[in-house]
């Protein structure tokens, strides 16, 4: 990504800027977790007093049996209290996570409707979809759990580790055992662990894409690749992820099961219970001692795993929350300074334009007039730049160099609203919201009425279709609108009558059309395109011959202008693209009957 638009911040402490709204969510969340933690003692305390009372009790001293009960209660409400607090510190910290997450959104999308066209033409939509998609679902373990998973995993076992030295500082030395055992295990388990779960991730990435790939590709893998090499990408990865991640879980195996056996509840409870019983036994101790041993034991050494795997967490979401900042770095779309556009003749003047910054200039110097009320048409070869250079008019990318005007006055002042209240498009591929066939239609006028939004519809031969629509023009496009491409297209192309825009850019709008659909398009555009100013891209010849101005491009270049009569005298390349087509259109019939005979 060009560095203009990275933003990437140099700054460390992106998380804590990015919560800067619920950074006392945060806090709160925080101290309810170590009020729980602290809270857990409590129930111990409890218990060791119960048990010096019970035997007073049991000799039948009234006052130790009502002792004993009022300690039971404080027993009971502490084990809920710490139970709650716990419950309230993970409330708080998901409320502040939900809070955020919300707001990154809203701010992603305002902020995506400021960032210059050009951003997403030069941006992959995996790139898009990772910083509205998956970075803000990655903070949410910085959010919702870090703080409260991080207190309480330093909290519950140092809060007890004091206790249990309170009470005898060797019983804080046996219950240290799980934990020296288990960090000395942990070289084993996180041997090279960074740069294996990088590997992994990037592993993970690669099968994903490969997937995607082989479940796309599926029909004519299983019509053409009988020998089966149309999955072969699939099955590497697949083949290489599974040996990367055996030799990784070999690797660790006896580490993770040492860390694992050290850290459990069991075996923490049975040193502390050995342990105490020895003190008793040989040090003299209170039989009591072994309440608070077994108890609190497991608090010790028990969070470290989960500590450990924060790291990596941490990493990750840390790394989600700079991605996020540094989209919201771009820098927006420069404010145009509310100019009205003086006229309709277009004029693009010794434009560059190149998708990525140091890359091939996708338009090298290209210059040209739309005349008002002239059709201007665009052929070239596939990559020559025809799309490109039809983007500029509607501002859908903006020129490196040069400049686009509208009358006298460059498109990069002028407002959206009066830009496109003059510029028009319908694109190759047309794209069609999930919302009703009427919202689809009035996208650019949604406050057209009924009656404008049918008539747009009939002059782009769409009407009769919408009818036999489950719901007409209420019909949900995806729901109960299954719509052909050349149907789509009309769809477009009634967007674009509602528009009714002086000037109207076409990509190639009958390129995937069937027969039927291209002679209704047809029909379409000739009512669309009555009276405008039009730039066309063409890739069949034929419908442009009578343009007012053919421009050829080659390899971002504008290579010959001029009318096809005169590019045909020219007997450039033109005049090559035209015979080559002509030739072309004249066997298609032919071989079409061969093939026909053929069959029969």
């Amino acid at each position: 990504m060009n560095e203009e638009l990275s933003g990437e911040p140099s700054a460390r402490g992106s998380f804590w800027r990015l919560a800067a709204g619920v950074r006392g969510q945060l806090v709160l969340s925080g101290v309810l977790m170590a009020l729980g933690a602290l809270s857990g003692l409590v129930p111990v305390a409890a218990a060791m007093a119960l048990f010096e009372t019970l035997v007073p009790a049991l000799g039948g001293n009234p006052g130790a049996a009502h002792e004993a009960w009022q300690l039971v209660g404080t027993l009971i409400a502490a084990l809920v209290a710490a139970q709650l607090l716990g419950m309230a510190g993970y409330g708080v910290s998901h409320r502040a996570d939900a809070t955020l997450a919300e707001d990154i959104r809203q701010r992603q999308v305002t902020h995506l409707l400021r960032l210059p066209l050009v951003w997403f033409s030069r941006n992959a939509s995996g790139r898009v979809k990772k910083v509205v998609q998956d970075d803000p679902h990655k903070i949410h373990y910085l959010i919702a759990h870090a703080i409260p998973d991080f207190v309480n995993g330093t909290v519950r076992p140092l809060s007890s580790l004091v206790f249990l030295l309170v009470v005898d500082w060797r019983l804080g030395l046996v219950a240290l055992i799980p934990l020296a055992l288990a960090a000395a295990s942990l070289p084993l388990l996180l041997r090279d662990v960074t740069a294996r779960y990088s590997r992994y991730n990037a592993g993970l990435a690669s099968l994903g894409a490969a997937v995607v790939e082989y479940v796309r590709g599926i029909g004519p893998i299983k019509v053409f690749e009988v020998a089966g090499k149309g999955h072969r990408r699939f099955v590497e990865r697949a083949g290489w992820h599974h040996r990367f991640y055996r030799e990784w879980s070999e690797a660790t195996v006896h580490g993770a099961a040492l860390v694992h056996a050290f850290t459990s509840p069991v075996f923490a409870a049975v040193v502390g219970c050995v342990g105490a019983t020895l003190l008793v036994v040989f040090a003299g101790l209170s039989p009591v001692v072994l309440v608070p041993a077994v108890l609190l034991a497991g608090n010790i050494a028990g969070p470290l795993v989960l500590l450990v795997e924060m790291r990596e967490f941490m990493r990750e979401a840390n790394g989600a929350a700079r991605g996020i900042e540094s989209f919201f770095a771009l820098p927006p779309m420069a404010a145009p300074d509310g100019r009205v556009p003086d006229g309709h003749a277009v004029a693009i003047e010794r434009v560059d334009f190149a998708y990525e910054q140091g890359g091939g200039l996708a338009l090298d110097g290209v210059t040209a007039h739309l005349a008002p009320g002239t059709m201007t048409a665009l052929v070239g070869a596939s990559g020559s730049g025809k799309s490109t250079f039809a983007a500029l008019v509607p501002r859908l990318i903006d020129a490196d160099r040069g400049a686009v005007t509208l009358g006298t006055v460059d498109t990069r002042q002028l407002p959206a609203e009066s830009l496109y209240s003059v510029v028009g498009f319908v694109f190759q591929q047309p794209y069609l919201l999930r919302m009703s066939i009427r919202d689809n239609i009035a996208m650019a006028r949604p406050d057209a009425s009924d009656a404008a939004v049918v008539a747009a519809a009939a002059t782009a031969q769409i009407h009769d279709r919408i009818m036999e629509l489950p719901a007409g023009y209420d019909t949900i496009v995806g729901d109960g609108a299954w719509l052909s491409g050349g149907e789509r297209q009309r769809l477009s192309i009634a967007r674009a009558v509602l528009m009714d825009t002086p000037l109207l850019v076409l990509d190639e709008a009958t390129a995937f059309a069937d027969p039927d659909s291209e002679v209704a398009i047809q029909q379409a555009l000739a009512a669309l395109t009555r009276g405008r100013t039009l730039l066309v891209i063409a890739h069949r010849l034929h419908t442009v011959a009578h343009a007012d101005r053919i421009v050829v491009l080659h390899r971002g270049r504008v290579a010959e202008s001029g009318t096809h009569d005169e590019l045909i005298a020219a007997d450039g390349g033109y005049a090559r693209m035209w015979g080559a087509y002509q030739a072309a259109r004249t066997l298609a019939p032919r071989s079409s009957g061969a093939t026909q005979g053929s069959k029969e």
